[in-house]
């Protein structure tokens, strides 16, 4: 899923993308007050840019199919929001090679390898979804990757 006004990296043939890597993604919280007994399950989905140095940024809800409206659960989209703020990841990275050939020989999948490549962090965005459940009076929070 991409939020709105998302671009796409073209990747030429002597090129490699490497994912950025989470770092530290500890997950929401149920607020400590405010909550009720019982909630079903409810999910809430929050888009944020990864940036070169690996920071969360430009946190905010993401509003496509089978994501909440976090209108209905302000604490609980507080709680998203600023949890996703605090995330680090390893950044993106375009690995460059000289040429396709290099590539194919050096790179191995998870990180810019041979000595001749030339790694360049760069923003990208992700979305996660977060489904905030209480049954019977316990609290439960399930993350997914979008």
């Amino acid at each position: 899923m991409l939020p709105e006004a998302a671009g796409r990296y073209e990747i030429a043939p002597h090129q490699a993308f490497v994912y950025p890597v989470p770092v530290d993604t500890a997950g929401p919280a149920f607020p400590s007050a405010g909550m009720p007994r019982e909630l079903p399950a409810f999910t809430l989905c929050v888009a944020f840019v990864v940036d070169e140095k690996g920071k969360a940024t430009q946190v905010a809800p993401l509003r496509q199919a089978g994501c909440a409206d976090g209108a209905a659960q302000p604490l609980l989209r507080d709680a998203a929001l600023s949890a996703v703020s605090g995330w680090t990841f390893e950044p993106a990275m375009f690995c460059d090679y000289p040429d396709a050939l290099s590539r194919d020989r050096d790179w191995n999948g998870y990180g810019c390898a041979g000595e001749r490549v030339q790694a360049r962090a760069v923003p990208v965005t992700l979305a996660y979804a977060f489904t905030f459940e209480i049954r019977e009076g316990r609290q439960r929070v399930a993350t997914a990757k979008r």
